[in-house]
């Protein structure tokens, strides 16, 4: 390569270099998203098996409980609990999970994603969604 040929392959790079370096902070401010939270709470008389509130599925094991999200993983579509089949069934493109939010067939290629479950005093029991 001669000194003329370097110089332009060096001019392109210093041209590619400051323009990633002028487009990054304009496309991470177009595409920032706050994350806010909110959060969800369940009675005692709420705490079923499968109990669908605002976005959240509690179950029940026994004495322990979990949350999950009931958007699916695939376009976020909400899923719903099917009694007989025991799973969770996405009405838009046909993702199935188990009754834990295992993934088993469809588009999705995500389990439901589990939500943190507190429990309070008078047995409320509270889960903190990301919106």
């Amino acid at each position: 390569m001669d000194r003329r040929g370097f110089f332009k392959k060096l001019r392109k790079n210093f041209y590619a270099v400051c323009g990633a370096a002028l487009v990054f902070p304009a496309l991470s401010f177009v595409i920032y998203r706050k994350k806010t939270t909110r959060i969800v709470s369940f009675s005692p008389s709420e705490q079923t098996d499968h109990y669908f509130k605002q976005g959240v599925f509690l179950i029940r094991e026994g004495e322990t409980f979990m949350a999950l999200s009931a958007k699916c993983t695939h376009l976020g579509c909400t899923v719903r609990f099917d009694q007989y089949k025991k799973q969770f069934i996405c009405p838009c493109h046909q993702s199935v999970y188990d009754a834990a939010g295992k993934r088993l067939a469809g588009p999705a290629r995500d389990d439901l994603r589990p939500l943190p479950v507190t429990l309070r005093e008078n047995r409320d029991i509270d889960v903190v969604v990301e919106i």
